[in-house]
């Protein structure tokens, strides 16, 4: 199947063509073929773009997908709080089948709101690669993992995590990919964090680990250990698996930073979550000017509430102007660029996504801005979408080349039917937990 934009405004996020276009885009099977003027009408489909502009679909670099059937259950409670009354006691008592549906309906949240890549970590991640072979999102899944003691259960989760591999990682020609899920420093002791990193290299995937999200979990590090969380791991090896995803990373002193720049760690930025559980705020353009790789994250939809990346990116930047007390600080094209290319490099796929360029895969988004909030419409399409665009104005969301979301109407999933299956799972296990 083959689509043609003509006339359409482009923000490639490609380096050579840092400023917005207007021209022709197409896209032929998985891949953008051509970006130039008067391309011929020769396409299976061809969208003329008044009033529309096209740019890379975001790339969500931390998200717990399932977590939307927790959506509103432990509002108001800091993380540890949080997470032993609330978070794990009713994760306890999912089905996987649960978790499957959880995936789906988050899934159709962020296919709404122009998400086209999530890296995910969870339980039964089996059931979230089902979802997302279905539903057609690329995604990067790692199955989350706190070592319990029970050797058993412990060996066990390293197996699930071989079993990932083996099903989902580069399926359809690298949609799908699996990464170790260590859970956090505090949640794994040092030889089940090394039995992960040890699958990590054999098996050259990535490692998605929760870091430094907390002051407490900092001091009880350094009270523990001796040592801050990223220096921890950088000791016992971790940081040198093929690639390495940190989450959070809020309270990162000079030497932490100095770490995540020679190591190559790419930082999974979540602003929204880190504010609702008061986790506190990371100097994000401090991180920035010293060269390390940032992405944007929504985190899961119990702790955001939602998956709306497009809101988190504009969080992003008026935080980091509000915290700096810089106008000037994560300016509108650096923010997109956190949530497009940055998140690309962030999973170790910049190769191949993450910007509108010839011989990329065809992940993109397309606003309409005949909307009152872009008017005048003539300037400045790249600060609107920073800092004025609804997630409601992304009218296609499209994933190698094949059209998922079409004028707000999803084609993969049955939303109806989701809708149903989740209010059965809120009637069965809510009752339980409260």
């Amino acid at each position: 199947m083959s689509y043609l934009f003509k006339n359409i405004s482009i923000i490639t996020m490609d380096a050579d063509k840092p400023k917005v276009i207007l021209s022709d885009l197409l896209i032929e099977g998985s891949k953008i073929s051509k970006i130039d003027n008067e391309i011929p009408k020769s396409a299976h489909k061809v969208i003329e773009g008044k009033n529309l502009l096209v740019m890379p679909g975001f790339i969500n670099t931390h998200a717990h997908v399932s977590m939307s059937l927790l959506r509103g259950y432990g509002d108001d409670l800091e993380l540890f709080k949080w997470l032993s009354d609330r978070i794990w006691p009713f994760e306890s008592k999912l089905t996987k089948n649960d978790v499957y549906i959880g995936a789906k309906l988050g899934i159709a949240e962020m296919l709404l709101s122009g998400t086209t890549t999530f890296l995910d970590m969870y339980q039964d991640m089996e059931m979230v690669g089902k979802a997302c072979q279905e539903a057609g999102i690329r995604c990067h899944i790692s199955r989350g993992t706190i070592f319990t003691g029970v050797e058993k259960k412990d060996n066990e989760a390293l197996i699930q995590l071989e079993e990932l591999i083996d099903k989902f990682h580069d399926y359809d020609d690298g949609r799908i990919k699996v990464l170790a899920g260590p859970h956090a420093v505090y949640t794994n002791n040092t030889a089940f964090l090394k039995a992960q990193l040890e699958i990590a290299n054999r098996r050259n995937i990535g490692i998605n680990i929760h870091v430094s999200e907390t002051k407490k979990e900092n001091e009880d590090s350094l009270l523990i250990k001796g040592k801050t969380p990223i220096a921890y791991l950088e000791d016992i090896g971790v940081l040198d698996a093929p690639y390495v995803v940190a989450a959070h990373m809020v309270y990162l002193n000079d030497e932490d930073q100095e770490i995540a720049k020679n190591k190559k760690v790419g930082i999974a930025h979540n602003p929204k979550s880190n504010l609702k559980l008061g986790s506190g705020i990371a100097n994000i353009q401090q991180y920035v000017n010293k060269g390390i790789n940032v992405g944007i994250g929504t985190d899961g939809a119990a702790s955001n509430n939602n998956m709306d990346m497009l809101s988190e990116l504009q969080y992003a930047s008026l935080l980091q102007k509000g915290l700096n007390l810089d106008a000037t600080a994560l300016n509108a094209y650096e923010t997109l660029k956190m949530a497009t290319i940055e998140g690309a490099k962030v999973l170790n796929i910049s190769d191949s996504v993450g910007m509108l360029k010839e011989g990329y895969d065809a992940d993109l988004i397309m606003f309409d801005m005949n909307q009152p909030h872009y008017y005048p419409i003539e300037n400045s399409h790249i600060s609107k979408i920073a800092y004025s665009a609804k997630s409601s104005d992304i009218v296609l969301t499209m994933v190698k080349g094949k059209p998922l979301m079409i004028n707000r109407e999803l084609k993969t999933i049955d939303l109806e039917k989701t809708y149903k299956e989740v209010s059965e799972i809120i009637e069965r296990v809510y009752k339980k937990n409260d």
